[in-house]
């Protein structure tokens, strides 16, 4: 992401909410996220085809926490507040629409309050503790294959419409890999951040669509290749 970009957006990106006929802002909590986001040098060897949706995706799980954080809500409390009577089992399948084959197996548990709730809108979200698996087509890669675990705060922008309801989705979290190098490229560290971004339909017990998952160590070690993935979203509420 370049750092141009992300100033501009940072100045653009308040989220207004209506409460009670007043307008609600990302006030000071989002505004410190973004600005202390928008002076962090990001990836520069991104794919092209990429980085609006990176960028996005970035920015966007950025602006969630902010308002989660400014609202005193989970995933900003010490203490999670989860609902273990809802919980989400996920499957994602994909890849980086070159050489790479991607899975994604998680499980998320719901919080116990909405971030924000109207007649027709909702943002709510989950914790989901997950497990990727990664291999190569590749002839002859300097890893041809690997793991990623990691935990992931998801949050869901709902359009209360029934029985099915069309979602938005972002979260990122800290992600650890088995393997430094994923295909040929050298990510530095084996400590990453991933995030999502997605869109969807659900209803009371499943959830399908697309998820985006872009895995970057966020500029604390150089190199910092980006691995991006494109995946089908399946899930199963129970």
């Amino acid at each position: 992401m370049d750092l141009g970009f992300t100033q501009k957006s940072s100045l653009i990106i308040f989220f207004s909410l209506s409460r009670d006929g007043k307008m609600l802002l990302f006030k000071k909590t989002s505004l410190i996220l973004l600005f202390i986001f928008s002076i962090i040098p990001k990836p520069i060897m991104a794919n092209a085809e990429n980085k609006i949706i990176m960028d996005a995706a970035i920015l966007g799980a950025i602006a969630s926490l902010g308002l989660a954080c400014y609202q005193g809500k989970d995933p900003c409390q010490i203490s999670p507040n989860l609902n273990t009577d809802k919980l989400t089992l996920s499957l994602n399948q994909g890849g980086n629409n070159d050489t790479i084959q991607h899975s994604r197996l998680a499980l998320g548990a719901d919080w116990q309050e909405d971030i924000y709730d109207s007649k027709n809108f909702n943002i709510s979200g989950r914790w989901e503790i997950n497990a990727n698996y990664w291999s190569s087509t590749k002839t002859n890669p300097q890893n041809a294959s690997g793991y990623i675990v990691g935990l992931t705060p998801v949050f869901h922008y709902s359009w209360k419409k029934q029985p099915i309801i069309p979602y938005f989705e972002l979260g990122g979290g800290p992600q650890y890999l088995s393997n430094a190098t994923i295909e040929n490229d050298f990510k530095s560290t084996q400590f990453q951040f991933g995030s999502i971004l997605g869109i969807g339909i659900k209803n009371q017990y499943f959830e399908l669509g697309y998820r985006y998952l872009h895995i970057s160590n966020a500029n604390i070690s150089a190199a910092n290749p980006a691995t991006d993935f494109h995946n089908l979203h399946i899930g199963y509420k129970f």
